[in-house]
């Protein structure tokens, strides 16, 4: 440890010598990073953890996720739902207008209007366009696919019969439909900058949010400046607090990590394993000099970590294969410790995944009714010996196919599954060819995790219907189920979440009994966010909220 504080400090010390960002003078400034860097400010393409936080900020939607995942109304007053959920009515506030730009002429904006959504939400659906978020209507929305063939000139799911109101038709009942609507991909944009600017709206985007947007040094930084005639009031003071957001692009994690330590970040969202040893004991705790110096904000992120496993044997690899049998899956399955996988190789920085693959902090998850698999090795090595395959023998060697990035995890089960009899070797790769090589059935087992796209337990529950079977979904697994895919029929129309919950974990109960997949752990928020600020709040979807964000002078 003493190695790593020598190493910050000289590091500290190297930062704080060189070329600083500009400075925004006499403001009051939230000032972050995106480790990942940032692809576009357009929520058509908005399809990951970077675009979506920054598109949040300049864009707004019909509806929006509080910090418990509870939809509720944005730019809509509120909505209703008729024809036994296919029909969505929204009633639109009247007091929304888009940041200022000349290309609004004379008046330099205009008010927010029903053909506005009608126009963002056919831009997505436009196969000139090629938007990433174009999933979210396909196949729900009523006349796509006329549209999308030439044989319609709009799409007839989408009708705003005045200014104030606007109205989807679905093809039919999709219960989770609305949870859609909140992600970025449902950000409501002006036709006249979009037309203006074609493909570059990416680099200079124009919305209803409560920031606007300043300048995009693409790699260096990205300014967003308040919105002085932002809709939204709290406590009589129109939101946001803050007069800007800074964004830069620190790609290594210990910079990141040194720059928040000299006061020059409000906030880092997780951190790599050299900083985890740094910052949290061996206990899982964190160290007492880091919680005197920063607020830690550390909640259920919705993620599970799992390893999948090829259980169509009509393809070659499984063909035979010993993985074949349930027994053996199962095997896998009770042979690893989750919770010392979580306390010694995440340092506490996750759940272990001992129910199913809907993970915690999902509304409807519930550990008592969906029970999986605990630790135990007694009772691997029995279903090993019930299966024709005592202490492991005539079970070749199995190829363990990851990514570098999850060495330390991989060698966990590795050592788990060798303790029973198995010989498992790690073969890395980048992540595209790991995707593309489950995609397409030629590996057995391979390291998998699963964000969710919206906070409802189907969107963890389609990677097992065998209509999402590649090519037509994630279902590498290839795993069939007919009663599973009758129950996901059901729960997708179901519009009662008691009743809906109730059949999910039904469906959660099959799959651990058929273990397609080996559950690692449910991964965890962390964040390191300075005393100064107050009011960032999140939820389990990790979405960035900055509107309320106050910080001390």
């Amino acid at each position: 440890m003493q190695e790593l504080l020598a190493f910050l400090f000289t590091l500290v010390l190297l930062v704080s010598c060189g070329k600083q960002t500009e400075p925004l003078e006499n403001r009051s400034v939230f000032r972050m990073n995106l480790f990942a860097g940032l692809s576009t400010l357009d929520p058509a393409y908005a399809s990951d953890q970077s675009a979506g936080w920054m598109c949040g900020q300049i864009f707004n939607g019909l509806l929006e996720f509080d910090s418990t995942l509870s939809l509720r109304p944005a730019l809509c007053r509120d909505w209703s739902v008729a024809d036994s959920g296919a029909t969505y009515t929204f009633h639109l506030r009247q007091d929304v207008w888009f940041h200022k730009s000349p290309l609004f002429g004379p008046d330099s904006t205009r008010r927010m209007v029903a053909a506005d959504i009608v126009y963002s939400f056919t831009r997505i659906c436009d196969p000139a366009v090629a938007a990433k978020g174009f999933w979210i209507f396909n196949g729900k929305v009523a006349g796509i696919e006329a549209y999308r063939e030439g044989k319609a000139d709009h799409i007839a799911g989408f009708v705003a019969p005045n200014d104030s109101t606007f109205i989807i038709h679905l093809e039919r009942p999709f219960a989770p439909f609305p949870n859609l609507l909140a992600m970025a991909y449902g950000s409501v944009v002006p036709h006249e900058v979009v037309a203006h600017y074609g493909k570059d709206f990416r680099s200079h985007p124009i919305g209803t949010g409560p920031f606007r947007f300043k300048s995009w040094n693409e790699n260096v930084s990205l300014i967003l400046l308040r919105n002085p005639a932002y809709w939204e009031w709290e406590g009589g003071q129109r939101l946001p607090y803050v007069d800007a957001v800074q964004v830069r692009f620190i790609r290594e994690r210990l910079s990141e990590f040194v720059e928040l330590c000299q006061g020059r970040l409000d906030f880092v969202n997780g951190i790599d394993k050299a900083t985890k040893d740094e910052v949290f004991d061996g206990r899982s705790q964190v160290r007492e000099a880091y919680l005197k110096r920063f607020h830690f904000q550390m909640a259920p992120q919705l993620n599970t970590e799992f390893i999948g496993i090829l259980v169509d044997t009509t393809l070659p690899v499984a063909h035979g294969h010993p993985l074949a049998d349930k027994r053996v899956r199962q095997a896998l399955n009770y042979a690893i410790d989750r919770q010392a996988l979580v306390d010694y190789v995440l340092n506490g920085n996750g759940y272990p995944a001992t129910a199913g693959i809907v993970p915690s902090g999902m509304p409807g998850f519930d550990a008592a009714s969906v029970v999986g698999y605990g630790f135990d090795p007694d009772k691997a090595s029995a279903l090993l010996a019930e299966a024709g395959f005592p202490g492991g023998r005539g079970i070749p060697v199995m190829a363990l196919n990851s990514v570098p990035a999850y060495q330390g995890a991989m060698e966990f089960v590795q050592k788990s599954w060798e303790r029973i009899g198995l010989s498992v070797t790690i073969d890395n790769m980048d992540g595209p060819a790991l995707r593309e090589r489950a995609t397409k059935g030629e590996i057995n087992l391979w390291r998998a995790g699963w964000i969710a796209d919206y906070p409802d337990g189907e969107n963890y529950l389609g990677l097992f219907s065998s209509a999402q079977i590649p090519p037509n979904g994630p279902n590498r697994m290839r795993y069939r189920n007919s009663s599973y895919d009758s129950l996901f029929t059901l729960a997708q129309a179901e519009p009662r979440d008691s009743t809906r919950f109730a059949y999910y974990q039904a469906m959660e109960r099959m799959v651990l009994a058929d273990a397609p997949v080996v559950l690692l752990y449910y991964d965890r928020i962390v964040r390191l966010v300075s005393p100064q600020v107050t009011g960032l709040s999140t939820n389990a979807t990790n979405m960035l909220y900055l509107k309320r964000v106050r910080k001390a002078s």
